[in-house]
């Protein structure tokens, strides 16, 4: 949302006054679906269709409790997984610039549905934003770096098949165009999931984030790795593409079998590895609109099963619209782990989700600690 923070007010009539606070007032642009200037004649704006207005209409209802298909949620072994990459990489993610955002895949995020369904009656797919009485909003690339710590620049994301002369060719600098460790990534995911099959994992679902001191690698692990042909001064790069490949589609970019790896994140995962910045909040963000897109013009609605990010969503609301409870213990790390954990949103009342969505009456206008 594009407010200004002078006292006086903007010239023109494309703005409006509104309350931030009992004591703060500030001047916002008119959002597209505000009543025209006079000067301007009406025709030339045009109606913004929400699913709201096709509930009321009666050509879409809600049909049940909303389901997502890509909601971060428990999954056997992940967060085992994960404490133990940050124990034995944790200088190397640092350096990366994505500790924080692997750092936020240890929790769960909660939600609730009315406020959910409030959020999607508001949200117009023609201009990607949430339709409010006090203006628009949405979601923006700096909301999920402050939110979740993902890049906004770097390489573009893109998931392919690296074609023959990628794995094996180099640039005219002669260095490789994947690093040469890449062709061991299938093996060691072969690897982890057969190592997986004996361990017994601990069946939590609200983790406390704690990172233990990682012990040496095990006798029989060593052994493993040896069997795969695997360089001594690759292992550690290859068991952390291995992870990160997990990570992007089990949390950040979930596709519609949540329990599967898709062998196309392989090239990034080791680009990230090996020093390649990738902005991962551009493809996040675009997932996210097509995502809620889909669910505000599905006629018959009980969530979608076109797979998106949706918890950064859940975590988007609790910030601005104040939505969750924080939690208890002090965590370290980005400001939707502060909103994590089981039973953390808020339960409200049968009219009250849609009046703190539809009227923006407890938004906050600025993301801020929550």
């Amino acid at each position: 949302m594009v407010y200004f923070k002078d006292k006086s007010s903007p010239s023109g009539e494309w703005c409006q006054e509104i309350s931030l606070n009992k004591n703060i007032k500030a001047w916002t642009l008119r959002a597209t679906h505000h009543e025209p200037p006079r000067h301007q004649p009406s025709d030339d704006f045009a109606h913004l269709c929400t699913l709201g207005c096709s509930i009321i209409e009666g050509d879409a209802k809600w049909d049940g409790d909303l389901r997502f298909t890509g909601e971060f949620r428990y999954t056997k072994g992940y967060w085992e997984w994960t404490k133990d990459v940050f124990s034995r990489c944790e200088d190397r993610l640092r350096h990366l610039k994505i500790y924080d955002a692997i750092y936020a895949s240890l929790f769960t995020y909660d939600h609730n549905s009315d406020i959910v369904k409030a959020f999607c009656e508001a949200w117009c797919p023609l201009t990607n934003t949430l339709l409010t009485s006090a203006g628009e909003l949405s979601i923006s690339l700096q909301d999920l770096r402050e939110l979740a710590g993902l890049s906004m620049t770097g390489y573009l994301y893109d998931e392919v098949v690296p074609s023959a002369l990628e794995l094996t060719g180099v640039d005219e600098k002669r260095e490789r165009f994947i690093p040469r460790s890449s062709k061991y990534l299938l093996y060691a995911y072969h690897l982890l999931q057969s190592a997986d099959d004996n361990r017994c994992f601990r069946s939590t679902h609200n983790p406390l984030g704690d990172i233990a001191i990682h012990e040496r690698w095990s006798t029989a692990e060593e052994a493993l790795f040896a069997k795969l042909c695997i360089e001594r001064s690759l292992k550690e790069e290859v068991y952390l593409a291995a992870y990160l490949t997990c990570w992007l589609c089990v949390f950040v970019l979930p596709g519609k079998d949540v329990n599967s790896i898709r062998p196309i994140t392989f090239k990034m995962a080791f680009l990230m590895v090996n020093d390649r910045r990738v902005a991962l909040a551009i493809l996040v963000l675009a997932s996210i609109y097509e995502g809620l897109n889909t669910v505000a013009t599905f006629p018959k609605l009980a969530g979608t099963s076109h797979p998106f990010p949706i918890h950064f969503v859940y975590a988007w609301l609790a910030c601005y619209f104040k939505t969750h409870y924080s939690v208890w213990q002090e965590l370290r790390g980005r400001k939707m782990m502060r909103l994590s954990g089981e039973g953390g949103a808020k339960n409200y009342e049968p009219r009250e989700p849609r009046k703190r969505i539809h009227n923006a009456e407890f938004v906050s206008w600025a993301l801020q600690v929550c």
